[in-house]
């Protein structure tokens, strides 16, 4: 689930209440998901639209998504694991990039970000999933592509596909 802008069509996803269901389960059950900013967002329990009115979202994290009046954590900054998930092991870095007028009442702690000398929690990681706002720098590090795709050839396997 890559970024985009879902806080645009709130209501919309909102009321294709199968996808949502469907994702959910998908993603509860194991299928591998890396969800960015605005995936992030979508995983949510609820996303204001433009106007401030709630909608219902995937309902995967905790959290809802709210807008803000400026840009949160705007630009370039160091990711680092706290524990070992679907993309990092505990203690790895990865460089990513910010860029949203959206935030989320529960950012999560699977993750320690740094920008010079700012720093602040967020995202959330286990086995098979990988969510915060942070868009991943995948070039920097192959080997994360390399961990989804084994993880995701696990899956299949695993579930006959």
């Amino acid at each position: 689930l890559p970024g985009g802008y879902p806080e645009l069509y709130a209501e919309e996803l909102s009321k294709n209440d199968a996808m949502r269901q469907a994702i959910r389960s998908a993603v509860e059950n194991g299928l591998p998901t890396v969800a960015e900013c605005g995936g992030f967002l979508y995983l949510g329990q609820t996303l204001e639209d433009p106007s401030g009115v709630s909608s219902a979202m995937a309902g995967v994290l905790p959290g809802a998504g709210v807008k803000t009046e400026r840009l949160v954590r705007f630009g370039y900054h160091h990711l680092t694991a706290q524990r070992d998930g679907l993309l990092l092991r505990a203690g790895e870095t990865v460089h990513v990039h910010e860029f949203h007028y959206w935030d989320s009442s529960a950012n999560g702690d699977a993750f320690t970000s740094e920008k010079g000398a700012l720093r602040w929690s967020c995202g959330y990681s286990g086995p098979g999933l990988h969510a915060a706002f942070p868009h991943l720098y995948f070039a920097g590090r192959p080997e994360l592509a390399e961990r989804f795709t084994a993880k995701a050839a696990a899956y299949g396997k695993e579930h006959g596909r």
